[in-house]
């Protein structure tokens, strides 16, 4: 009896994890290609060891999840393709990018940026609004 018992609520666990999961695969709304484009130089340069989005990633360099509002994209896109020296390094430089790379990256950050976070990441104290 106990061996039933077990099995049906296992059995029933499992459908509602497998019908959880199958429902949540798609997004509410789809990705643009420019984005699924960014997405694949951001990964392709492991923009994620020194950059977070979501808070996940490495901390050395900016959080880039609400990057395109606190810049422009034509700020960022500079960026990109010209970079500075990074701080507080004297010689060694932020990765240069193509100017396509650098337009498909900012889309991507333009689709993470609208991707509602309910106030994620939090401003750092002290910040000025």
């Amino acid at each position: 009896m106990r061996l039933r018992t077990f099995a049906l609520v296992s059995l029933l666990l499992v459908a509602a994890f497998t019908g959880a999961n199958i429902t949540s695969w798609k997004l509410p709304y789809p990705m643009p290609e420019d984005a699924q484009e960014g997405k694949a130089v951001w990964q392709k340069h492991n923009c994620v060891s020194c950059h977070t989005l979501f808070g996940n990633g490495g901390y050395v360099g900016d959080d880039m999840t609400n990057i395109l509002k606190r810049r422009t994209a034509e700020d960022v896109q500079h960026y990109l393709t010209n970079p500075p020296v990074m701080r507080p390094n004297r010689e060694h430089l932020h990765p240069a990018l193509e100017p396509g790379e650098a337009e498909f990256l900012t889309s991507y950050l333009r689709f993470v940026g609208d991707i509602p976070t309910l106030g994620w990441p939090p401003e750092p104290r002290g910040a000025k609004q």
